[in-house]
């Protein structure tokens, strides 16, 4: 479940082309506006025009709980 102000890691999207870590600022239906915390630098320039912020859809949004449950599992 996504909450306002958690920390997400995000799938590129139709904006950015490499995974971005951010920070979540409002939730809507299905997707997620999401202010830009950590990005690829080929994407500087991309997150300057946007301002930093950008929206995902909640289905290419994992919280860092889910990003460090799948590393322990991947582990094994």
């Amino acid at each position: 479940m996504i909450k306002i102000n958690d920390i997400v890691t995000c799938q590129p999207n139709g904006n950015l082309t490499c995974d971005f870590v951010g920070r979540v600022e409002h939730i809507y239906e299905r997707t997620v506006m999401v202010t830009v915390m950590d990005h690829h630098p080929s994407d500087r320039f991309k997150v300057a025009e946007l301002m930093g912020r950008v929206i995902v859809a909640k289905d290419k949004v994992k919280t860092q709980a889910e990003t460090v449950q799948q590393l322990k599992v991947a582990e094994g």
